[in-house]
């Protein structure tokens, strides 16, 4: 009898525990609900083409730059002058090269480039104080494509920069317009990233 009533016990306290109603949990109006998609039906006999629209490229020019290996180097874009104005520059902000001066109307840019040869990149590890030597890129337009090249820029603008530095200290800048020619084909070619 003792069993019987523990037992009874415990199942009127179960019920008890279960019977109690809480709203909040039989109330779903409050609840978020999904967003309704408006689905677009294509026709049956639909054809999907993907040469209709030109796809976005990701990176690169490819084939649409040329690095000529001539003396000095220099770079064919195969694009109008306004559009190898604008990528150039887009390609210089990517690659995090520092444009100290430009002038549009005639093309130019000028460039703040650091060699990146095997012994500069020494020199410059074991002396941090090394400028930056500028260099002038100049755009030519031939037909419906860009001839690039890039020179040492005049004494002048080389003194500005050192002008620019704490020490103001002018040295005869070593000439790399071939190293610079060469990351900015690399650069254009695999990573510019156009719009």
């Amino acid at each position: 009898m003792k069993v019987k009533l523990i037992f009874l016990v415990l199942i009127s306290g179960l019920v008890a525990c279960g019977a109690v109603e809480n709203s909040r949990y039989r109330n779903t109006v409050m609840l978020e609900k999904p967003p309704v998609l408006a689905l677009q039906k294509t026709p049956k006999n639909a054809v999907i083409d993907d040469s209709i629209e030109p796809k976005k490229q990701l990176g690169g020019l490819d084939e649409k730059v040329v690095f000529l290996d001539e003396s000095p180097s220099k770079l064919l874009l195969k694009l109008p002058v306004i559009d190898a104005w604008r990528l150039l520059g887009t390609a210089m902000r990517q690659s995090d090269m520092k444009v100290t001066d430009y002038d549009k109307a005639k093309h130019l840019y000028y460039v703040s480039y650091k060699s990146q040869g095997m012994l500069s990149g020494i020199v410059g590890f074991l002396n941090k104080d090394v400028s930056e030597v500028i260099y002038l890129l100049t755009l030519e337009p031939k037909d419906d494509e860009t001839v690039i090249r890039a020179t040492l820029a005049s004494n002048h603008e080389q003194r500005e920069s050192a002008n620019n530095n704490p020490d103001g200290v002018y040295e005869n800048p070593a000439e790399d317009s071939n190293g610079l020619i060469e990351h900015l084909f690399h650069v254009l070619r695999d990573d510019v990233k156009t719009e």
